[in-house]
């Protein structure tokens, strides 16, 4: 009896382990997917080879649509069975084939260039952003000062403070700054209580307690939410 009780007390905490639900997964945001979609291209390492790829923004099957030019399938035989895309939490793009097995996955190299090595094929295989390679990231230090935050065309919403000081509740590793809200700011804005700021390689992340806005700078200077949604915002200079 004794060696039954035992054996119980030592399973339990077993059995409770076991019945833990697994941690939270890190989910993709509308903002990273937003950063895809548009015209990129595939080549090798060369460049002697290439052909355009289109980023979809609508549903396709396992991931999003994908539209290769009519060239790519003779160039990259490796591409004949893609049929989507998809966004990792840390930015990785895949390529899903039908039953949704990531076929390909590339890895950022540089600001819109990625890079994909597969098990048993030989190439190396570079995708491209067109509209974001050759561009230079934002630096905190070009960002503090004041900002208006309004309507693409309308009026001003609201003035926030960028601040070089990092967030009373950012961790140790995390280059979260104080951002500050004007007192008068629109209602919706104000109601979203935005508290902090953070660079996310080429986007600005604005944070408060329970929502998150991405934008993404414009030729002007000016920054535009990711994705625009129903509700267009932009951040421009005092």
């Amino acid at each position: 009896m004794r060696q039954l009780v035992l054996a119980a007390f030592l399973l339990c905490p077993l059995g409770q382990a076991a019945a833990q639900p697994p941690p939270a997964v890190p989910q993709t945001t509308p903002a990273q997917i937003d950063r895809v979609v548009g015209p990129w291209e595939l080549s090798n390492p060369a460049g002697d080879r290439k052909c355009d790829v289109t980023f979809k923004a609508e549903r396709a099957g396992p991931g999003f649509g994908l539209g290769f030019a009519a060239s790519c399938a003779a160039i990259f035989p490796a591409v004949t069975g893609v049929v989507g895309w998809a966004v990792t939490p840390n930015g990785n793009i895949q390529w899903l084939d039908r039953t949704g097995a990531a076929t390909f996955d590339f890895g950022e190299t540089e600001v819109g260039i990625f890079e994909a090595l597969r098990p048993g094929d030989p190439s190396v295989y570079f995708l491209t952003n067109r509209g974001l390679a050759g561009t230079t990231l934002p630096t905190a230090d070009e960002l503090t000062g004041i900002w208006t935050l309004g309507q693409p065309r309308g009026r001003a919403l609201c003035t926030l403070t960028f601040k070089p000081e990092l967030a009373a509740n950012a961790g140790p590793l995390e280059q979260r700054f104080t951002l500050d809200a004007a007192e008068g700011c629109e209602r919706s804005v104000a109601a979203l209580g935005l508290s902090s700021w953070r660079l996310e390689r080429e986007l600005l992340v604005l944070q408060g307690a329970t929502t998150v806005l991405s934008f993404k700078r414009d030729p002007d200077g000016r920054w535009t939410k990711v994705p625009a949604d129903n509700r267009p915002l932009v951040l421009s200079r005092e």
